[in-house]
């Protein structure tokens, strides 16, 4: 092995507050927010449009395999309010600065990344990002690990989410490592699929002990246990 790739939400970060990775619960109050920020009242007609388009986007409940902006997506909630697409960035900084208040690294990871790193392993990440999320919000979520982070690509840079090889290929050739040298560590079904699609050794960070089996090579129920398949 020569790299170590890693999933971001749930596996290295969380949203405290946030249940299974999905903003849904949320919705209202952080379109309030987006409402505060562009000074327009938050109608219920308003919020109950916000909340059906967001929801439309919301690969829990929907899956895709391609990938969406930000961008794209705050467009059309703006489009529903009648508000000037001028404002889509204001709209996207509100949106994710809600749910980034509460953004925090697992108390192993931070350890976990240094221990690889003074072993001489390239570390990188592949993530898929909710509602579009761009690459500057991303990087405040990593801000407290980015010391030990060679690599990151996102879902909306590869084009597609997982568990479609092509993000896990575009993450090995930034690292200058063949797939079969590397391994991919995360908490989802589609982590692992995608992993497995794409050659590399899948691991699974199973922290609450739930025994999912989807053809992983190991299952570890925190970071510092990747010492020892290394």
């Amino acid at each position: 092995m020569r790299s170590v790739g890693f999933d971001l939400g749930d596996t290295l970060i969380y949203y405290g507050g946030v249940t299974g990775g999905s903003f849904k619960e949320h919705f209202r109050s952080a379109l309030v927010q987006i409402c505060s920020a562009l000074d327009i009242a938050a109608e219920a007609e308003f919020l109950q449009q916000g909340e059906r388009i967001l929801s439309g986007y919301n690969t829990r409940e929907h899956p895709r395999d391609h990938e969406v902006t930000d961008t794209a997506i705050f467009a059309s909630v703006l489009e529903a309010w009648r508000v000037d697409a001028v404002k889509v960035p204001v709209a996207v900084k509100a949106f994710f600065t809600y749910f980034q208040q509460t953004s925090r690294a697992y108390a192993d990871t931070a350890a976990s990344l240094r221990a690889l790193k003074q072993r001489g392993f390239k570390v990188g990440i592949l993530t898929d990002v909710p509602y579009g999320m761009n690459r500057e919000f991303i990087m405040r979520d990593v801000a407290p690990i980015r010391e030990y982070v060679d690599v990151l690509v996102t879902s909306v840079e590869a084009g597609v989410r997982k568990p479609r090889p092509e993000g896990y290929l575009m993450l090995a050739e930034k690292l200058q490592s063949e797939p079969q040298q590397m391994m991919y560590i995360g908490n989802e079904a589609k982590d692992i699929a995608g992993a497995v699609r794409a050659g590399m050794t899948a691991v699974l960070l199973d922290r609450d002990s739930a025994r999912g089996d989807w053809n992983q090579r190991y299952t570890i129920s925190n970071l510092l246990e990747l010492e020892d398949l290394l």
